[in-house]
This record gives C-alpha cells, structure tokens and sequence, in this order.
C-alpha cells in the first residue's frame, strides 16, 4: 500500500491547532515522496471550519468542536485528499466573473495595440 500518511508525531499538531486555531504546514508521506498539506483552522463557540490545501486541489471540513476525536477525523480527511478518495478535493474552479472580467482586459488590450498600431500607419 503506498498511501500518503500523516506520520504519528505530527497527529499532535492536528491536535494542537484545533484547540487554538491558526495555519499550519503538515507533512504527509509514503515510501518514495512526501507532499505537504497547508491548512487553516478557524473556530467558532460550536465548530472548527477547516481549509486544506495541496497547492492545486484543496478540501473544506467543518467539525463539531465537542468532539475529542476531531484530529483523527481531520488527519483521515486531509489523507483522503492527498490520495484522491474525495470528491470534493477537485481543483477550484475559477471563478466565472472573473474570468470575464480577465477576458474583458485582455479584449481591451488587444483594442489597444490595434489603434496604436493604425495611429502609426496613419501617421507615416
């Protein structure tokens, strides 16, 4: 089997952030490679609100935060994620305004180049 795991030392600092909250950096391994999981614990009075990011695919998690178990379920999710069991875990699809709004400068741009360069032909 050559999942990615999260090695039992760093479990403690699953622990750790979701009692304090914040951003940490997590090491995930198997035998040929390791990959690092950026991720942010925001709480709240009931939940833990969870982002995982692998640089292209990320994941969202919310966990009830009576839970004592929560780092076991956060270290399972953030496994998950590393070796493509969720769905979620898809790269962020861009978002469509934006997307117009790029092509909307880039149109523009273009318009741009073409009238200097008519400006020039005019001008010669």
């Amino acid at each position: 089997m050559n999942d990615y795991l999260i090695p039992l030392a760093k479990q403690e600092l699953l622990h750790h952030i979701l009692q304090v909250g914040g951003a940490a950096v997590c090491p995930l391994q198997r035998p040929e490679q390791t990959i690092h999981a950026s991720f942010e614990v925001e709480l709240t009075d009931d939940n833990a609100v969870i982002s995982v990011d692998f640089g292209g695919h990320s994941g969202h998690l919310t966990l009830k935060r009576s839970d004592r178990a929560n780092h076991l379920h956060l270290r399972d999710f953030i496994q998950d994620i590393a070796n493509g069991r969720i769905e979620s875990a898809q790269p962020p699809t861009p978002n469509p305004e934006l997307a117009h709004l790029a092509q909307m400068h880039r149109m523009l741009d273009e318009s741009e180049a073409l009238i200097n360069g008519i400006r020039k032909l005019l001008a010669a």
